[in-house]
């Protein structure tokens, strides 16, 4: 399943508006600054704060990644020395720490202390994944005791998704799994990525040569088929967890009801960049019965990658109803599954069921639309009949021809994501739907 965070507007990152309360205060802060009375926290010092953090980040200085800390609250200290240990694992190309938005009271002219919430940052890339940097939000606490002391941050969590957002996560890509696994388990297979906990590293090992291989055969695919001018990426980052509790709990906070889920994560600084989407991370639960087999592995492998192969040519820009999911998961399923006969796919026996009528609703010869795509007992055949529409379409028009409607639905403003796919077919979607019914009926007969 795909994943995305997409909200209306530019700024730091795609689709976030960030309005920096401190903004307002700024001249202010700058008359009161120099009254001995006063207690404020300047634009500078935040500014100095978090560069002091992204240097010791580069440099690996514990000391001085934790001194910023509330040294009174050891387990602070404790999680962020670990956060630490676990970045510098990380196969990054580049990493550091940005200045967002701030909320509270950052002055106080009686010359108390002061109080405020601080967004951060995590502006990072991994080696020759993403397309470009992207980032992580924090929401910081920070205190100034009085007028001459030191910022301090005393809290650390994720910062929530701005007013000016949609999607499902409560959180802006946190936590990661620096940030909440104890360690960190590293396995590098190709040009791809596997992270884990340390008591799955040997599975892990494992995965990370299937994943090795889902991502020589989609790229493959791509070759043969998509446009050779268009970015993609070289290789994927993949994360392994138990369970829908953890996997709705990495990269986004949002209730899972997944097997796998490729989470598109928006450019850092993208105004003018043809590229929105910078990078995607891919959590798969261990607990789903595609871990059962390595072929299982495989499919959820290659299904999950099919997404983060085309993220960076998508539009990402807000609509209603966003792109057809027939087409997204379609294309995912196809591309994962498209070396198979028909009849061996794990979802035929349920397709004939829909056909005679057996299922919580019947066929009606219409392609599923995303108002209806997760109505009860109707989810898993929705994927079906998006597989089968891509199938039908590479039989009939071939594979450079599927490619290029896809991307195009991909490129399009979100609800009009059919209507460019059809347009690259040359076909209505009254006739498209009619022809593709028969074909569903003829196959699953």
């Amino acid at each position: 399943m795909l994943a995305l965070v997409l909200v209306v507007g530019g700024g730091a990152g795609v689709g976030f508006i960030l309005r920096d309360k401190g903004d307002a205060q700024a001249q202010e802060q700058g008359k009161s600054a120099t009254d001995p009375s006063t207690t404020v926290a300047t634009d500078e010092e935040i500014t100095a704060l978090v560069d002091q953090h992204s240097k010791a980040l580069t440099a690996g200085d514990a000391a001085a990644f934790t001194s910023i800390f509330d040294k009174k609250n050891a387990a602070l200290v404790r999680d962020q020395t670990r956060v630490l240990a676990n970045l510098r694992k990380m196969p990054f190309s580049e990493m550091s720490y940005k200045v967002l938005e701030r909320d509270g009271r950052a002055e106080d002219s009686f010359g108390r202390g002061v109080k405020f919430t601080q967004d951060v940052a995590f502006v990072h890339r991994f080696a020759g994944i993403d397309l470009r940097p992207v980032s992580e939000w924090y929401r910081w606490t920070i205190e100034k005791a009085s007028a001459d002391a030191p910022l301090v941050v005393t809290k650390v969590t994720g910062a929530s998704i701005p007013a000016s957002g949609a999607g499902r996560s409560k959180t802006v890509y946190y936590p990661g799994p620096w940030d909440i696994w104890p360690d960190v388990t590293v396995v590098k297979a190709g040009g791809n990525v596997v992270l884990a906990q340390p008591q799955d590293a040997a599975l892990a090992q494992r995965v990370a040569s299937t994943v090795a291989g889902a991502a020589t055969a989609n790229l493959a695919y791509w070759k043969r088929n998509g446009d050779p001018d268009a970015q993609v990426p070289a290789g994927f980052v993949v994360a392994l967890v138990k369970g829908k509790a953890q996997l709705g709990n990495l990269f986004r906070k949002a209730k899972a009801n997944e097997a796998g889920v490729s989470i598109g994560m928006p450019a850092w600084r993208s105004l003018g960049d043809t590229v929105k989407i910078g990078g995607t991370r891919v959590v798969m639960d261990t607990t789903s019965s595609f871990f059962d087999e390595a072929e299982g592995i495989s499919e959820i492998s290659k299904h999950e990658l099919a997404h983060s192969l085309v993220a960076g040519l998508d539009s990402a820009e807000f609509s209603l109803f966003g792109k057809a999911n027939w087409i997204i998961e379609g294309f995912a399923e196809y591309v994962a599954n498209r070396d198979q006969p028909i009849e061996r796919n794990l979802r035929f026996g349920e397709g004939r069921a829909y056909l005679a009528g057996q299922l919580a609703q019947p066929f009606d010869g219409r392609l599923p639309d995303n108002p209806t795509w997760d109505t009860k007992d109707m989810t898993s055949i929705h994927y079906l009949m998006g597989h089968l529409a891509m199938r039908y379409i590479a039989e009939r028009y071939g594979d450079q021809k599927l490619v290029a409607g896809v991307v195009a639905a991909y490129r399009s403003h979100g609800d009009d994501s059919e209507a460019a796919l059809f347009q690259e077919l040359g076909a209505s979607k009254t006739d498209f739907e009619r022809q593709w019914a028969a074909y569903v009926r003829r196959v699953l007969a």
